[in-house]
């Protein structure tokens, strides 16, 4: 497959698999047979053309592990290492590993390390590992993802790894002890672990079926119901880390804490995944003290701007500005000022007070109008709480003398609560000095608190 095509695979496949996970169905080819029934993801395949992109998603990494430091949260990422590595001897004689993809880990790590960022190397433990080669190795056979038994040493790598930490450590020390339990079950289990048989050429099977254990971690004692409690701890990740691969939970039994997991599929993207989490009132109202990051090797070669789903690419820049502003637990007040102007949905005395914005039912034509003192700039955000009940989005248009009018789609719960609203709005020129909020379709709409603060000034150095 050309390079061209596997990029454009990595938006387009749902990475599911085991335990119950839907099989990928693909129109394209995209798996490998190797050896003694093991298959392999084309997407693996890397090569040294890529490394510019890989370079852009670590500076990207390191600028916004910066950020959340500054924030009181500690970052670690852990990459899961290339399957076509760690069974290398499993591969089609006619696939080899070259010298890129057999050095990128190390790469990988070494360039985080050099940003200051921790990142737990999972590479060396899994090819060191005498389960590797076990009956329960460390990756499912005819699937994608690491199974149980991988996600399990993962898990106590990790916890490795913030022991020998000092901010990962005391992070983990100032988050709620709870007990957790596992239990591994005597007999083997048929494993729906088959995501790459349907990605192979056809009649290339049968394949023998793979049996594991069902691991089980379950809470000592039941939670206590407490909505103002943070767990102190989150995952962001991708399929790796959804329930059925049992990572998350491993984490829960070698930290012996309750995590928050906010990870989304392969399809999404991870750092649509990290926005999403950052925007959610799971962040914005009880953020972590620890936020562990867990991401595929081979998508890190595609920053941002390279996913090929419009709904999730973005501009690397404003990808980096948006999550900064999310981070943000305190606004840095900016030189620009804004005022909520008496026209639109404002046009009614009784809708606005003190500059806050609070009106019934609304439609996809009315708005609320903020002026700004002057134009506002690209290291500035827009601040507020908004409600927006049954509308599940609102749209700020920028525009301002010299500037194109440029449209921002901001996600909200869409229910009675107050959320945190905050966006930078960049342009392509001086900046915008109005902006137009709309709510879109709605039964009541509000927006307290608007302000405009300002990123940290070395955010883009």
């Amino acid at each position: 497959m050309k390079k061209q095509n596997a990029i454009k695979l990595l938006s387009g496949i749902l990475l599911t698999g085991a335990l119950g996970a839907a099989s990928v169905h693909s129109a394209e080819v995209t798996g490998i047979v190797g050896k003694n029934d093991w298959l392999f993801y084309q997407l693996e395949l890397l090569n040294p053309t890529e490394a510019a992109k890989t370079s852009e998603s670590i500076a990207l990494i390191g600028r916004l592990n910066k950020v959340l430091a500054a924030n009181g949260i500690s970052m670690a990422i852990t990459v899961v290492p290339l399957k076509m590595r760690i069974y290398s001897e499993q591969l089609p004689d006619n696939v080899k590993l070259n010298d890129y993809m057999v050095g990128n880990y190390e790469r990988i790590n070494k360039s985080l390390q050099s940003m200051g960022v921790m990142a737990i190397d999972l590479n060396q433990p899994f090819l060191s590992s005498p389960k590797r080669n076990s009956d329960t190795p460390l990756f499912f056979r005819l699937d994608s993802h690491w199974n149980p038994t991988g996600a399990m040493l993962a898990a106590e790598t990790i916890k490795a790894g913030v022991d020998a930490n000092a901010a990962l450590k005391k992070a983990l020390e100032v988050s709620p002890l709870v007990e957790y339990k596992m239990s591994v079950g005597k007999r083997k289990l048929l494993s729906k672990g088959t995501n790459l048989v349907d990605a192979v050429p056809p009649k290339s099977g049968p394949f023998a079926p793979e049996y594991l254990p069902l691991v089980s971690v379950t809470r000592a004692q039941a939670p206590i119901d407490d909505k103002r409690a943070s767990a102190g701890i989150a995952v962001v990740g991708s399929s790796y880390s959804m329930d059925w691969t049992g990572f998350v939970d491993g984490l829960r039994f070698t930290l012996q804490r309750d995590i928050v997991n906010a990870s989304v599929t392969g399809d999404k993207g991870f750092w649509f995944g990290m926005e999403s989490y950052l925007r959610s009132d799971a962040f914005q109202d009880k953020a972590p003290k620890m936020l562990i990051w867990e991401m595929s090797e081979f998508v890190l070669r595609v920053p941002p701007d390279t996913h090929n789903d419009p709904r999730y690419a973005s501009n690397n820049t404003e990808w980096l500005l948006r999550t900064s502003a999310l981070v943000q637990a305190t606004c840095k007040p900016s030189a620009v000022t804004a005022r909520v102007m008496p026209i639109g949905l404002a046009a009614n005395a009784a809708n606005l007070k003190g500059g806050d914005v609070a009106t019934g039912p609304t439609n996809d034509n009315e708005f609320i109008e903020i002026s700004f003192d002057k134009p506002i700039e690209r290291m500035d955000y827009l601040a507020a709480r908004a409600t927006a009940v049954g509308s599940k989005s609102v749209v700020l248009e920028g525009s301002g003398p010299g500037v194109a009018t440029r449209r921002f789609t901001v996600e909200l719960a869409g229910d009675d609560a107050s959320h945190a609203l905050k966006t930078p709005l960049p342009s392509n020129g001086s900046g915008f000095t109005k902006v137009r909020i709309y709510p879109g379709k709605s039964t009541s709409f509000a927006v307290q608190g608007l302000k405009v603060c300002r990123q940290p000034d070395d955010l883009l150095k």
